[in-house]
């Protein structure tokens, strides 16, 4: 009988996280698992260009390192979780 594995930590980089399921199998962890209502999303089409001041840039990039990813996926995140906030507000 093997030991119990220890619980699925909190990841403080996309890098951490995606180390440690390089290691680790989901199944290792199902008694933790729980399901998630998701909505899948069509692919994205459209492309838009946003010009930003070189500081902002510069800080977009070393906040996107830290947390293990591309300048504009993080650009793109942030939108989209705003998108989404006003979806909510102006629906109630």
């Amino acid at each position: 009988m093997s030991a119990r594995k220890n619980k699925i930590p909190v990841f403080t980089s996309d890098h951490e996280e995606r180390s440690f399921w390089d290691k680790h199998s989901v199944e290792e962890f199902g008694d933790e698992l729980k399901d998630l209502d998701v909505q899948i999303r069509p692919t994205r089409t459209e492309q838009i260009a946003l010009r930003l001041s070189k500081d902002d840039l510069a800080e977009l990039r070393i906040l996107a390192k830290k947390r293990g990813v591309g300048h504009t996926t993080l650009a793109r995140s942030v939108v989209e979780q705003w998108l989404e906030k006003m979806r909510v507000r102006h629906a109630s």
